[in-house]
């Protein structure tokens, strides 16, 4: 079974709109470009070390040779996916380079014979790393970690599982090792069940979370942009909207109930408002909580 990667080419502005639709995750916008600009310019680091310390902070150098490593964490439907695969747009913009984003197939793990996942992994690194050459920066996105990075201990961990997953370690510190121009970024629903192994080599674990009051504010004034709603209906949105033991994910306010909503507005040719929405949000049920 041949492995090929997804393979996406940035800046494109497809992904700059996906990047700035993604409304309410401003933190973590800013800390994964953050800390991918800080893994690609090493120009802008330079200056700074040369003007501040003289090039003799030698913990610069310590975290600047470090794993490129990137985790984000947190419950579904809440934009991580979304944001890993549009990121590299705005990051290539920064730097004026391009960027090419790769992603591991659904069928990473193979067929399941004796040896398979491992050199599946081994496979999806080695092509990625070919393909960045020269001056070209590459983010390699694993999206579902846990089924790669299971922690060991677990007590129904295959053998192949824990061969695969130090493979999986060995191939992430052979990029830090071999400095390529490669970002690794794996997204999890269960940061809990990954190999303390992974966590550790990770430069940032970014978290996130369902809406709260204001996120879903957010949402719905983006939802309602172009019909001028006012901060009282926002209010009300954001307030009828609430679910404290069982919160709605982005994914529900956007396509459950906005996408639903301007079907229902058209198929009953009525405004798109914020009484469409009430209607829609007495209806649709959060999606279920992870376990």
């Amino acid at each position: 079974m041949e492995l090929e990667l997804n393979e996406a080419r940035h800046p494109v502005e497809l992904a700059q709109r996906a990047y700035d639709n993604l409304v309410a995750l401003d933190e973590q916008k800013k800390s994964l470009l953050g800390m991918l600009h800080f893994f690609f310019d090493k120009n802008r680091l330079e200056k700074w070390h040369k003007k501040h310390h003289g090039n003799r902070l030698v913990f610069l150098d310590k975290v600047v040779t470090g794993t490129p490593l990137i985790i984000l964490e947190g419950d579904v439907g809440c934009g991580k996916t979304a944001l890993a695969h549009s990121v590299a747009t705005p990051l290539g913009k920064l730097l004026d380079k391009r960027i090419i984003c790769f992603e591991t197939p659904s069928n990473i793990r193979g067929s399941g014979r004796v040896g398979e996942i491992s050199t599946r992994i081994t496979e999806a690194f080695t092509k990625a790393k070919a393909k960045v050459k020269g001056d070209d920066i590459g983010i390699f996105i694993i999206d579902e970690a846990d089924d790669l990075a299971t922690d060991r201990e677990q007590s129904q961990a295959h053998h192949e599982d824990k061969a695969g997953l130090n493979v999986l370690i060995k191939q992430i510190d052979t990029v830090a090792k071999d400095n390529t121009n490669l970002a690794i970024v794996l997204i999890t629903n269960r940061l809990k069940v990954l190999d303390p192994a992974v966590v550790r080599r990770a430069s940032q674990v970014i978290t996130f979370r369902r809406p709260d009051k204001e996120g879903r504010k957010k949402v719905f004034q983006a939802l309602l942009e172009g019909t001028h709603p006012s901060e009282k209906e926002l209010e009300n949105l954001a307030e009828v909207s609430e679910r404290k033991a069982h919160p709605f994910c982005f994914s529900d306010l956007i396509h459950k109930i906005g996408r639903q909503a301007l079907m229902k507005a058209i198929a009953e040719d009525r405004p798109f408002n914020k009484d469409i929405l009430l209607e829609l949000i007495k209806t649709v049920e959060p999606s279920p909580l992870l376990k």
